[in-house]
């Protein structure tokens, strides 16, 4: 398990590969983001992607699963409080291979609770040509390993 004590500011990991099928991001679709380019080719044709497309919150969901279980070891997680400058860069489309890296950008321990501390995480989420579809900041609350 990963404790907050195990992470150092700048450190970077990179996860994945991740690729969603035309299959799930249809699914997905229908399920949480019904909008026609996420549906089918035919009702992205004449817009902005021209095929099929996954919602911008699949491809969040994608990279959430290669944060928790992308690496040899779990995070020991607490949750998280929330993200931000959540951006959505290009399109990602069915069997894209995504990759996650992950950069520690800041930690401190919480102030109200010794059992955890707070850890900023940058992530950027590649295509397999290594360009940035999606980024954000991520904070989470991190298990200490010797609380107080």
């Amino acid at each position: 398990m990963i404790h907050y004590e195990d992470l150092t500011e700048g450190d970077s990991v990179d996860l994945g590969p991740i690729s969603p099928t035309a299959e799930e991001v249809v699914d997905f679709a229908r399920r949480y983001d019904p909008q026609p380019f996420h549906l089918s080719d035919e009702g992205a044709k004449n817009t902005y992607f021209g095929t099929l497309a996954a919602s911008g919150w699949h491809t969040a969901a994608l990279t959430m699963k290669l944060m928790m279980t992308g690496r040899d070891e779990p995070l020991a997680s607490l949750g998280s409080p929330g993200f931000e400058n959540l951006r959505w860069h290009k399109p990602v489309y069915p069997n894209d291979a995504l990759t996650a890296r992950v950069t520690v950008a800041g930690k401190r321990l919480s102030k109200s609770r010794p059992e955890m501390g707070l850890v900023q995480f940058a992530v950027e989420t590649r295509n397999q040509h290594d360009a940035v579809v999606m980024s954000f900041v991520s904070t989470s609350m991190m298990a200490r390993r010797e609380p107080g």
